[in-house]
């Protein structure tokens, strides 16, 4: 079975869940690492999917810039 592609928003989601933990008074220090290691994995994958959006729109403008073979 293919592997489902996670998009930004649910990334962004999933940080901001980890974020709202971190912060919870209740929260004990080895949840706060694990939680802590979770979101550096997830500011990762955000950094790397808009860096692939960026790469994704500029080989776009490059491609409408060429002129058309006649």
């Amino acid at each position: 079975m293919p592997k489902k592609t996670i998009g930004y928003q649910e990334l962004q989601a999933q940080l901001d869940a980890v974020l709202v933990r971190l912060q919870a008074p209740d929260v004990q220090v080895d949840e706060a690492v694990t939680l802590y290691k979770e979101g550096l994995r997830l500011a990762d994958a955000l950094e790397t999917y808009l860096h692939e959006a960026e790469n994704t729109i500029t080989a776009l403008k490059l491609q409408a810039a060429r002129p058309a073979d006649s």
